[in-house]
């Protein structure tokens, strides 16, 4: 389960990671408005967290088409915890609309948080998934 949903993740991180580099950079105020957006949703990408998620994007490719079966649920749930550990960063530190209110140059506003807590919880349920899996229930012969 954590092999299947590593290779997905990895694709979507990827593209998020990838794609944010086109966006720009949230760190740059025009008119008010911070870059790092698409198409009218809010996500005040920085390069910071471009590159941050191209590394989540390596791991769960890792996980997903090199590392062995029964090894894949490890790098899952440690990007899961770190997705699920942004996700209470940016609940407790949210950004506002300008894009100025950013913790160690991530912004964390409702969109990214979002993401962030949906692939952080399936990241984490999978691995688990995975790991209960691997664990045989006691038998009771009599």
């Amino acid at each position: 389960m954590a092999k299947t949903y590593a290779q997905l993740a990895a694709i979507v991180f990827l593209i998020v990671g990838a794609g944010g580099f086109l966006t720009g950079d949230a760190s740059h105020v025009v008119h008010g408005e911070a870059w790092g957006n698409f198409s009218g949703v809010t996500l005040h990408l920085t390069y910071t967290r471009d590159v941050l998620n191209l590394l989540i994007a390596a791991a769960f490719a890792y996980a997903g088409f090199i590392a062995p079966e029964d090894d894949a649920w490890i790098p899952v749930l440690a990007a899961g915890a770190l997705l699920m550990l942004l996700t209470v960063v940016g609940f407790v530190h949210p950004d506002n609309d300008a894009g100025t209110d950013a913790v160690i140059t991530l912004h964390f506003p409702l969109a990214m948080n979002i993401f962030d807590l949906v692939s952080g919880v399936l990241a984490v349920l999978c691995a688990l998934g995975s790991l209960a899996g691997d664990i045989e229930p006691a038998r009771a012969d009599a």
